[in-house]
């Protein structure tokens, strides 16, 4: 049987972001055009986005934190400590790296929201997001709680 997530808290994370996986994928198939102009579908992607962003965050946070990798002040900390760590394979390093800014994007609003490129991630990038919150999701449950 395989090891569950040692917390409950992560858990209910990892649980929320493979919900929102789900979400982003049937966005995904929705034409570009139709998509750009149902304010709702854009906001549904807008925020399922960051909760997967942020699930992803938080299990490299932890698994930094088990490991007793360092004591990262940022997200881009995090992402680059396992990336050190050689977690992250190098086909999903440049993606891992870009995380945390999209997450701050999407948090902060530092700006309006670029839907286009919310959508082409979505389009493009959601099937390595899916499989790098998988392999965080395992690398965590091999750690002793």
């Amino acid at each position: 049987m395989k090891p569950a997530l040692p917390f409950p808290g992560l858990q209910a994370r990892v649980a929320r972001a493979r919900y929102a996986l789900e979400r982003l994928r049937r966005i995904a198939t929705v034409p570009y055009k139709q998509y750009s102009r149902d304010r709702d579908l854009m906001d549904i992607a807008e925020r399922n986005m960051q909760v997967l962003l942020e699930a992803i965050l938080d299990t490299a946070g932890f698994i930094v934190a088990r490991r007793g990798l360092g004591s990262p002040t940022s997200y881009r900390e995090v992402v680059d400590l396992l990336i050190s760590a050689k977690i992250i394979p190098n086909h999903l390093i440049d993606l891992a790296k870009s995380i945390p800014g999209m997450r701050n994007i999407l948090v902060h609003g530092y700006a309006e929201v670029r839907h286009d490129l919310i959508y082409n991630s979505i389009r493009k990038e959601l099937s390595m997001l899916a499989q790098l919150l998988e392999l965080l999701i395992n690398e965590a449950e091999a750690l002793d709680p």
